[in-house]
């Protein structure tokens, strides 16, 4: 089994973690998708985006990003923050975890279990007991691996997003301590 290395992410990760988002993104969602939204999804926008996220969490947001690495290559990333969702959030879920992505060449090898656990234990350390993260519907490996760790359907939800109707499901752990442990 590979051996990964989880450390906080910075904003000088911005660049490194939206190559990995895009790439994700163009590995998984194809098919699942329409062409043209993953198309145009740049590395340029990406990091921006992070760069903001990061800038955020450096004036104070609740949160933070993880990066993945691999002999020193980044390979993936996960972030939590608080719950964003107000349906979730009546439901308990006080946490979310609000990204997780791994380089599909690394799924398989508990790249993605050390990510979700991690955010599980800084979510726990903030006091946060309960956390959810929202899926595309038709990604069934995913799917299947939040499952696996615990995870329950708590929620449905579909948004419109450049035309394209997209179908979500959250999944949620009650009890982050079984997140943690997994």
């Amino acid at each position: 089994m590979a051996q990964f290395d989880v450390r906080a992410a910075s904003i000088e990760d911005a660049e490194r973690i939206a190559e990995i988002h895009v790439a994700c993104w163009h590995e998984t969602y194809r098919g699942l998708l329409p062409d043209r939204l993953l198309d145009q999804m740049t590395v340029a926008d990406r990091a921006e985006m992070w760069r903001g996220v990061f800038a955020a969490f450096e004036a104070g947001a609740f949160g933070q990003c993880a990066v993945l690495e691999l002999d020193g290559e980044a390979v993936g990333f996960a972030g939590y923050c608080g719950q964003r969702d107000e349906a979730l959030k009546p439901k308990g879920f006080g946490g979310e975890i609000s990204a997780i992505y791994v380089r599909r060449a690394c799924q398989g090898q508990g790249a993605g279990r050390l990510l979700m656990r991690w955010c599980a234990e800084a979510l726990l350390s903030a006091d946060a007991q309960s956390a959810a993260l929202w899926a595309l519907r038709e990604n069934a490996p995913a799917r299947a691996f939040y499952e696996r760790l615990g995870g329950e359907l708590c929620g449905e939800k579909q948004e419109v997003r450049d035309g394209a109707v997209l179908h979500s499901v959250a999944y949620g752990w009650p009890d982050l301590r079984v997140l943690a442990g997994a």
